[in-house]
């Protein structure tokens, strides 16, 4: 499949149990004949809907695969319409019409097929599960060759690029993947209008899911249709935006907080979900810590650093303070103390602060717990006003991406493990 695939970096497949399958573990497993095809069986594994239909052997033999995994819509199928969205169950046809023929080869080449994709539709009432499922079932019967669909609904881990459903998959299915010959396609691939193409595509989940998972990539106009075109073959093409494979890099693990014996005031600054708290709780622990997510309201959050203030502790302000007028308060406030206030700016690109919102929204234990809407993410970039000694701030430090102390720690546990791996991937299609 070589000629047809783009090769991507290798990384291990991280687990949410994050198996790492490879070729080498599982040498002596031999490869089984390719299995008679059966009705369409589902289950409802948690937000995803999985569909197989044929006889996957007995949960005590672990199969050597070989995966031939795409995208769905765009790429394995289309609407029948010309509309972006089908109208119904009955509104599709195969991308074109060498796509059989296409998929068969590569079942007689020793593959197993996978469709794994983003149905948000689901969770949102825009489709039901019987129209998806007639669908995929009328789909599978015109193959007619074994298939598995992995239909993830909800924006958790399952969804792609995160590999929650690639890692379903494994322990579902009793797997054991020969990355060095899977491979992925996808139509969301990240590519940019261009020659030959009327707009850019809608996002790069597809191409980043093949990244995380750490399998080779192509496109449907590669795969299916052979283009040679540097548009559908040459990911140096490929708006990826924000790559967290750096993220805990040995130079970030470097950073460090001027200590003080002396009583003073010290005010954040930072967009929401930037890791303010974070910050806070891992270089102030012994200050009073002010946030108006937990007092609720601005004058409670005043009342509370008077009252600290007043009894000689000292105290960070963890709020947003994105302009001058709301740091002004403070800064006043340490003056009539005669304290001095320090700010620190989490200087992080917008990019970078989405990456982390959806880390936590994946990390988080608490479910119930809202995220931060976007918009007010946005909202404080338009805004922010960045902090200087101008303001009459002792120092202004401009603080960088510091990771957790225990994502850097040696040596860390599974769980730690598993967080340094999804911190590291792509979270955001």
């Amino acid at each position: 499949m070589d000629k047809f695939v783009t090769k991507t970096a290798k990384r291990p497949a991280a687990d949410d149990g994050r198996d790492t399958s490879t070729a080498k573990k599982a040498k002596s497993v031999e490869r089984p004949e390719s299995p008679a095809v059966g009705e369409c069986t589902w289950e409802e594994i948690g937000t995803v809907l999985y569909m197989c239909n044929f006889a996957a052997p007995s949960c005590g033999t672990k199969t050597l695969a070989k995966i031939a995994a795409l995208d769905l819509d765009s790429t394995l199928i289309s609407t029948k319409s010309g509309k972006t969205f089908p109208t119904d169950a009955k509104d599709w046809k195969f991308w074109n019409e060498c796509v059989p023929t296409a998929l068969r080869n590569v079942v007689a080449d020793g593959y197993q097929v996978v469709v794994f994709s983003n149905q948000s539709g689901l969770s949102k009432g825009r489709v039901s599960a019987t129209e998806l499922k007639t669908k995929i079932n009328a789909i599978a019967a015109q193959l007619n060759m074994p298939l598995r669909v992995f239909l993830m609904s909800s924006d958790d881990i399952m969804r792609k690029p995160r590999i929650g459903a690639w890692t379903l998959m494994l322990r579902h299915c009793n797997l054991d993947v020969d990355l060095a010959n899977s491979f992925y396609c996808g139509d969301a691939a990240g590519r940019p209008k261009a020659a030959g193409k009327s707009k850019k595509d809608f996002s790069c989940a597809d191409y980043k899911f093949a990244l995380n998972v750490g399998i080779a990539f192509s496109t449907p106009e590669r795969f299916f249709l052979k283009s040679t075109l540097g548009l559908h073959c040459n990911p140096e093409s490929f708006e990826l935006g924000h790559d967290p494979r750096s993220l805990l890099q040995t130079e970030h693990a470097a950073f460090q907080v001027a200590s003080t014996d002396s009583q003073e005031l010290v005010v954040l600054v930072g967009s929401p979900a930037s890791g303010k708290s974070s910050f806070c709780k891992a270089y102030f622990s012994t200050h009073g810590r002010i946030n108006q997510d937990t007092l609720k309201t601005l004058a409670k959050c005043k009342a509370a650093a008077q009252d600290m203030l007043s009894q000689g502790k000292s105290v960070v302000i963890d709020n947003t303070n994105r302009d001058i007028k709301s740091r002004a308060e403070w800064i006043a406030m340490a003056r009539d103390h005669n304290v001095p206030v320090r700010a620190f700016y989490l200087d992080l690109p917008k990019a970078l602060v989405f990456h982390l919102k959806e880390f936590r929204m994946l990390t988080s234990s608490d479910a119930s717990k809202p995220t931060v809407p976007d918009m007010v993410i946005h909202g404080f970039f338009k805004n922010v006003q960045v902090p200087t000694v101008a303001e009459g701030f002792a120092s202004v430090v401009h603080v960088p991406f510091v990771p957790l102390p225990h994502l850097v720690a040696e040596p860390s546990a599974s769980f730690v493990e598993q967080d340094k791996a999804l911190l590291t991937s792509f979270l955001l299609g």
